[in-house]
Parts: structure tokens; sequence; C-alpha cells
């Protein structure tokens, strides 16, 4: 827009509504997190907060559109304060291990103190049909894999030693399709074994990958560190240790 028009529609912003960056601080004083929120909450839907100021626009994004507007997260969520979501194709990878049933399971999963994807430093978010649209969402079934006739433990074991993979980090490799050797994990393969075969034939890494069928050393061991970490001297023996901090491994 030429810097005339801009001028002009400044002003005839200033003569109606709030500046933007204090409409903006309002709206995030709300807690909403998607454009359905805001949508919900300028139709009144939601109840238990103030209702929108007069000065304050219900279509920001044609309002502010020359002004200050960035995108939905930005207008209603603090920068310091927006969470970095796991990408959309690892989560649902994750996601389906669970071997959830519908939405009521998911939010049972989701909202109890300390859903299991955290330990693998995951960030998944509770309305994944919102913060993943266009990155990959279709719909719930697809989230949960339930149009997927995954294998049984025993002939997935038995595929997944064919590869020989020798570490975990191998075969995280392998499941994020960054193998150049074995190419892309079939889709009916779980990503998590040790969630998916939990009380269904799962024993440890060894066991699966069958590193004792092929490997020559045996003095080398199976690490189950996290993807990029090193393990640490202390090998988590040391609560307080000032490298690891007791987890027993690091990032360099």
């Amino acid at each position: 827009m030429p810097s005339d028009q801009l001028n002009l529609w400044e002003n005839q912003i200033e003569d109606k509504w709030l500046p933007f960056a204090v409409a903006r601080e309002f709206a995030r004083s709300l807690n909403l997190y998607y454009k359905e929120d805001w949508e919900d909450y300028v139709k009144g839907i939601i109840k238990d907060k103030l209702p929108l100021p007069e000065d304050i626009p219900e279509n920001p994004e044609k309002i502010f559109k020359y002004v200050g507007w960035k995108n939905w997260k930005d207008w209603l969520i603090d920068p310091k304060l927006q969470k970095q979501y796991t990408l959309f194709f690892e989560a649902r990878e994750f996601v389906r291990c669970l071997r959830l049933k519908n939405k009521n399971h998911w939010y049972e999963y989701i909202n109890q103190e300390n859903p299991i994807h955290l330990k693998f430093n995951l960030c998944i978010p509770e309305r994944p049909n919102l913060e993943y649209q266009n990155k990959g969402w279709q719909d719930w079934n697809d989230w949960f894999g339930k149009n997927i006739e995954f294998r049984d433990f025993s002939s997935t074991r038995k595929f997944v030693r064919s590869l020989k993979l020798k570490s975990v980090s191998g075969w995280k490799i392998y499941c994020k399709g960054k193998s150049e050797k074995f190419g892309k994990k079939p889709k009916n393969i779980f990503a998590y074994p040790e969630i998916a075969y939990k009380n269904k034939g799962w024993e440890s890494w060894e066991d699966w990958l069958g590193i004792d069928l092929f490997m020559k050393d045996k003095k080398e061991t199976i690490s189950d560190l996290p993807e990029g970490a090193l393990q640490c001297r202390c090998t988590g023996l040391i609560p307080d240790c000032t490298v690891c901090d007791g987890k027993g491994y690091y990032f360099p």
C-alpha cells in the first residue's frame, strides 16, 4: 500500500479503534489460544470473559492488517508464552502408539498430571485439530491411526531385526525417514514400540533390535539416551551433578 494511503488508513483507525498495541494487549489478557476461541468470544459464547470493548474490532486481522497485524497467535498470545509444539508428523507418530480410541480418551490422556510424552521431550497440543491446521492435520481418525492395520508385535519385531540397526538412535533416525539405507518406515509399524507393545510382548531395546543376534563385540551396549545426548560420567548416580542435574545424560 502506498505511504499516503497507509497514512489515511492509520488516521481512520485512530478515529474509531484503540491503537493496535493496546488492543492486542487486551486480547492477550483473555487467555485465548486460537482464532476459533476469539470468534466464540466475540459471539459471547465464552461467558467468563469481559465483553469485547466497543473500541476493539471483532475482525482485527482486517482492521489492523497494515498497522501491526501478524497472525492470530501473535494477537492472542505473548511471544514469551507461546509454546513451540512438536512437528505434526512426529507428534502423530507418538499419539498413534498410545492406542487411544476416541477424543474422550485423548482429552483424558492429555489432561493428566504428567502425560508420558513429556518424558520423550515432546510438546503436543491439547487441541491438535486447531494447532496443526494446514500443517498436516486431517481428522481424529487419522490422528489416532484408526484406519491403519498395525502389525502385531512378533511380525514387527522380526521385520525390525532384519534391518540390523545397532542403537536406539538408529531406530529413531529410521522412524523419522532420515535413513538413506532403509528409506521410510511403513506406516503400519509403531515408532514407539516400548509404548505400543507394553504388556503385549515388549521386553527391551536389545530384544527389539535383535542386538545379541548379530553384534560381534559383546562389550557394545545399546543406548536409550535422548537423540543427540551424551552419557554423563556420573551415570545418573549424583542427583546434584553440575553437568547433567542427575539425569545421567547431557546435551553438548
